[in-house]
């Protein structure tokens, strides 16, 4: 008999991989100045273009790069497409400190760098999109003995030092509560495109979007 086959048709990827940080530039970014996020339940920098800084170009080439191989490799996109970064900032999480469900507007690609954690200083939690039925409807609770990526509504990713995460801005995520007695430190950004996108048989305006360079 052949063996069966299953195609995980319509996936959303999330792409995953390590980054060296230099002890400087994480020395740098920590000692940026905070300010506590309209939610009360975290911190981020003052600065929202915090990689566009002088001293932080050799963290933004590292990351670009890993956006490079994510959207090329893994996605295929046409190399007239260029992928290029909006904004970026620090986030802080002290002791009982937490991330509500959200995702990214007005960008395509969304991503965070870890710079400081633990297992008990908070995992990312990414949630299945409303009205996005990959398997059975949520009107029917269907029991499962494991959950895999492909049947579960929520996916917990724990992070280490220096691991980059990279998946489309639309994707809900939150973070959960930090339970350890350090600071967390991340850096969060976001990606969008600049070239012409047209078909065969129909070509639309050039999407002319310019980077804030800020520190240029």
């Amino acid at each position: 008999m052949n063996e069966a086959k299953v195609l995980q048709l319509f996936p959303i990827s999330v792409y995953t991989n390590k980054i060296n940080i230099d002890e400087d530039i994480k020395n740098f970014i920590i000692s940026q100045e905070y300010e506590r996020m309209y939610s009360g339940n975290g911190d981020f920098t003052v600065n929202k273009y915090l990689l566009n800084m002088p001293e932080c170009a050799n963290l933004k080439k590292q990351i670009s790069e890993q956006c490079d191989v994510y959207t090329r490799k893994y996605l295929t996109v046409k190399n007239h497409i260029n992928f290029y970064m909006q904004n970026s900032w620090g986030v802080r999480h002290h002791k009982g400190d937490w991330g509500q469900q959200h995702e990214h507007a007005n960008s395509l690609l969304s991503g965070v760098l870890y710079l400081e954690t633990n297992k008990d200083s908070g995992n990312i939690c990414f949630h299945k999109p409303y009205g996005y039925t990959n398997l059975f409807h949520s009107s029917t609770l269907i029991p499962f003995d494991n959950f895999e990526t492909h049947n579960s509504d929520v996916w917990l990713y724990a992070p280490e030092n220096g691991d980059i995460l990279l998946f489309p801005a639309h994707l809900h995520h939150s973070i959960k509560e930090n339970k350890s007695d350090i600071t967390r430190y991340s850096i969060a950004f976001n990606f969008h495109i600049s070239g012409e996108l047209c078909s065969k048989n129909s070509k639309i305006d050039y999407l002319k979007l310019e980077e804030n360079k800020p520190y240029e």
